[in-house]
């Protein structure tokens, strides 16, 4: 039976401790993130000035700054957006599969109005953790579209757009100068709350999201590092491969 080199065995094992500790460190942020917005009840925005600290909105997207930003890909406007730019697997190294792998991604924020029919409350998101509804905008099909090949890229884009619905969670701020506009306070971040988020959905689909992406991704990352550390024990001589499967060798023996 042929003997994987033990390098090769200690790297594996390394690589899916360090990945797996890192999206389990992901993962439990984001159940903290959830969990701590859940734990809050959003306020109207006319009463953010009353209040001190952590403040939690909803309402409508308004425009503040003069100019707003364009999407990547649709030069849609925006006051908040993300993109993300996938290519196959194959059009990088020949392989056939239908693995896609993110070479290009990014967001762009600029700040806004919550409006809701209390009054409106500015919000700078710079800084925030950013949760929009990602769409496929372009790509994944067997068309070809100028000299992009559709077979094998695709493009996604997420907005939040003037109108649009907005959650926020974050601190209020004196403006103290640097705030955005000639507004006397915001919602920004600040060292009150680990928790600043932007979503393009309600408090409730908020929660979800978070809890749900970190769930998920706590599965990943702890058996990631249940992986390693079953390598890292092959690694150490407390487990052979044999040619009738795995054998646990006594720690006494």
């Amino acid at each position: 039976m042929t003997e994987i080199p033990q390098p090769v065995v200690g790297a594996v094992a390394l690589a899916l401790v360090v990945v797996g500790a890192y999206i389990t460190y992901q993962a439990l942020g984001k159940l903290q993130r959830g969990w701590i917005i859940w734990q809050n009840d959003p306020i109207d925005a006319g009463d953010v000035e009353y209040e001190d600290g952590v403040v939690e909105v909803q309402g409508k997207v308004e425009q503040l700054e003069d100019e707003l930003l364009t999407t990547e890909y649709t030069d849609t406007e925006a006051v908040v957006h993300e993109y993300k730019l996938q290519v196959h697997e194959e059009n990088r190294t020949g392989d056939q599969g239908t693995e896609w792998e993110t070479v290009d991604s990014g967001t762009e924020v600029q700040p806004f109005y919550v409006t809701d029919e209390t009054g409106s409350v500015a919000v700078d998101p710079d800084g925030a953790t950013v949760s929009l509804d990602v769409e496929k905008v372009s790509g994944g099909s067997e068309i070809d579209v100028g000299p992009v090949d559709a077979s094998t890229s695709k493009r996604h884009e997420g907005r939040l757009a003037p109108g649009d619905h907005v959650h926020v969670f974050g601190q209020k701020r004196d403006a103290q100068g640097d705030g955005p506009d000639s507004v006397r306070f915001y919602i920004g971040d600040g060292g009150e709350t680990d928790t600043f988020s932007v979503s393009d959905t309600t408090e409730t689909r908020t929660v979800v999201r978070y809890i749900g992406g970190g769930l998920l991704s706590l599965i990943f990352g702890l058996a990631a590092l249940a992986v390693g550390g079953f390598l890292a024990l092959v690694l150490l001589g407390q487990l052979e491969f044999s040619d009738i499967g795995l054998q646990l060798i006594a720690s006494l023996t």
